[in-house]
């Protein structure tokens, strides 16, 4: 497992560059990164699978109401 100071510095690292990738115009990339920052966040902040669970489901929730309701994202 990496130190936590490693992954805040990774983290600065993954930031910048997802902001130069948008900049450049490559969203995808840039979103293909994103997932990188999100799993290093994840191990800084010791988030449970179960607490991904738990967020996951209520995230897609909200989704559905919104097509419910005939919301646009």
């Amino acid at each position: 497992m990496m130190p936590n100071e490693s992954i805040e510095e990774s983290l600065c690292v993954l930031r910048k560059e997802i902001e130069r990738l948008n900049t450049l115009g490559l969203t995808f990339a840039a979103s293909l990164i994103r997932i990188a920052e999100i799993e290093l966040q994840v191990r800084l902040h010791k988030v449970s699978e179960d607490e991904i669970d738990v967020l996951s489901f209520a995230a897609n929730a909200v989704e559905q109401e919104k097509y419910a309701r005939g919301i646009k994202k």
